[in-house]
C-alpha cells in the first residue's frame, strides 16, 4: 500500500479533530488512531473493553498486554488509547529543548504526539490520572526516541498527570495469559440459548457447584456438568469463562488457569495482579 496512505498533512490532522478524534471518555472516546491509520505490522488489535464497552485499537502486543491488564484491575475506571497531546505544547517543549519535534516524512508536517493509554483511576480513594508509553524494551537504546520520550514526559508533568514508560519486561505473563483465556467471555448476550435467562441459571448453578467439586480439573468438571444439565458440549467451560471475566467466580491470577487448573483454585478470592498504575 503506497507510503500516501498513512502519511499525515494539516488537512487530515484537521479532518481528525473534525471527527473528535482524541475527544470523548468511556464509550464516546474516539483514538486519535485506529489500527487502519497505520503500516501494518501483523501486530495489531482490536478487543472489546470491559470498563468502556468499546472496541479498543491496540497497536501492539506490548499494547494488547498492557490493556488487558489496564481492563482487568477494579482500581482503573476509563482507559483511553491513542491520546494525542496538544500539538502546540509539544512543539514548545521540542524548542525548549533544542530538537526537532517530529514530522511526517514526505509532508514535513507537525505531527500530533500521542500517548498509548491514558488512564483514570482511583488512588488511595481519590481520582488520579496516569498516562504510559509502551515501548519494546530494545527502543530504549534509540536516543530520538527517548528524546520524543521526554517530551511526552514533560508534558504529562505539566499537565499534572503521572508518566511512565511500559516495556514487555514489565509485564507479568501468567495473568495476562489468564486475562485473555477469559476476556472475551465477558459477554453471552450474543449467543442464542434455549429460552431467555437459560445461561444464567446454568452459570449460577455452575459458580455454586465449582468450588466445591471432586473433579481432578476444570475441563473433567465442565464435561460433567455438560451431560448433567443436558447443555451441549463446551457450554459449562463456556460459562465458566464468562464467570471468571465477571469477576462472580474469583481465581488467583498468578497462578496458571486452563482447563486443567483443579477447582479448588476457584475458593481464592481473585488478586487484583492488574496493578500495572502504581
Amino acid at each position: 500500500m503506497p507510503r500516501h496512505r498513512y502519511g499525515f498533512n494539516e488537512a487530515k490532522i484537521a479532518r481528525f479533530h473534525k471527527e473528535g478524534r482524541g475527544q470523548g471518555d468511556g464509550v464516546g472516546y474516539k483514538p486519535w488512531l485506529i489500527i487502519s491509520d497505520v503500516p501494518s505490522r501483523g501486530r495489531s488489535h482490536r478487543l472489546q473493553g470491559l470498563k468502556t464497552g468499546r472496541v479498543h485499537h491496540l497497536l501492539s502486543d506490548i499494547e494488547r498486554g498492557l490493556f488487558y491488564l489496564l481492563d482487568w484491575s477494579d482500581a482503573v475506571i476509563d482507559i483511553r488509547e491513542q491520546f494525542p497531546l496538544d500539538r502546540a505544547v509539544t512543539q514548545r517543549i521540542a524548542e525548549e529543548m533544542g530538537i526537532d519535534h517530529p514530522r511526517d516524512v514526505a509532508t514535513r508536517t507537525p505531527l500530533v504526539m500521542t500517548t498509548d493509554f491514558v488512564v483514570d483511576s482511583i488512588k488511595n480513594g481519590r481520582m488520579a490520572l496516569h498516562a504510559r508509553a509502551v515501548k519494546p524494551a530494545k527502543d530504549l537504546d534509540d536516543a530520538r526516541t527517548l528524546a520524543k520520550l521526554e517530551i511526552e514526559r514533560r508534558y504529562w508533568t505539566e499537565q499534572g498527570a503521572e508518566w511512565g514508560i511500559v516495556t514487555e519486561k514489565d509485564l507479568p505473563e501468567i495473568p495476562i495469559r489468564n486475562i485473555a483465556w477469559v476476556h472475551s467471555f465477558a459477554s453471552v448476550d450474543h449467543l442464542s440459548q434455549p429460552y431467555e435467562g437459560y445461561f444464567r441459571e446454568k452459570a449460577d448453578l455452575l459458580a455454586r457447584e465449582l468450588p466445591n467439586s471432586r473433579a481432578p480439573s476444570l475441563r473433567q468438571f465442565s464435561d460433567e456438568m455438560d451431560l448433567r444439565l443436558g447443555m451441549d458440549q463446551g457450554t459449562a467451560l463456556l460459562l465458566v469463562r464468562h464467570l471468571l471475566a465477571r469477576k462472580t467466580l474469583h481465581f488467583p491470577m498468578e497462578q496458571v488457569l486452563d482447563d486443567q487448573t483443579q477447582p479448588q483454585w476457584f475458593q481464592a478470592r481473585v488478586h487484583d495482579v492488574a496493578e500495572a498504575l502504581r
